[in-house]
């Protein structure tokens, strides 16, 4: 068995938005593939992630009846989300002023959050600095859409880079898959 290793010379786990929801394809929760990267800055890749936290939180609805001297159990929707907490980088956080403004690299992750624009995402395990964000084959990954929330950018003087938490909020089904 090959552990899934992260922080090694070259590896780190990233988390890849686009704001083309439209133009996601059927293969999107098989393969995790997000839409091309359609010029100067359609793609924002989150690399700069402290630590990272994927749920995926099935729901059980329990129920006792007269007919068993046993619990009876039967699974509801799954509520998934993706938490983590990122070192903000000005471009990233704020948005690149060079990017399509409608673009997940021209809203940034502040813009995304506050105007509650919907993504498609790829959060790659063990990203690899010399793989492109959207290269079948380059990791292990989850993917989906979703809304970013819960971002509350801090900073004190024993940590001095701004930092912030970071919801995914989970829309709908959570693909996941092995490097194809």
């Amino acid at each position: 068995m090959a552990y899934i290793t992260v922080n090694e010379t070259g590896t780190f786990p990233a988390l890849i938005l686009s704001t083309d929801i439209a133009n996601l394809s059927n293969t999107f929760a098989t393969t995790g593939n997000l839409p091309a990267d359609s010029g100067v800055g359609s793609l924002l890749n989150v690399t700069c992630l402290q630590d990272i936290t994927i749920t995926n939180s099935t729901g059980i609805f329990s129920w006792t009846d007269f007919c068993s001297a046993s619990i009876n159990k039967v699974t509801t929707p799954s509520d998934n989300e993706i938490s983590t907490n990122i070192v903000i980088q000005d471009e990233d956080f704020f948005g690149d002023s060079s990017a399509n403004n409608s673009s997940a690299l021209g809203y940034g992750v502040s813009g995304l959050s506050q105007n509650r624009v919907e993504v498609a995402f790829r959060i790659q395990l063990n990203n690899s600095s010399n793989v492109g964000a959207n290269t079948p084959g380059s990791t292990f990954f989850y993917c989906g859409r979703g809304y970013l929330s819960s971002v509350a950018p801090t900073v004190s003087p024993d940590s001095p880079v701004w930092v912030s938490p970071l919801t995914l909020a989970v829309t709908g089904d959570m693909g996941s898959g092995p490097k194809v």
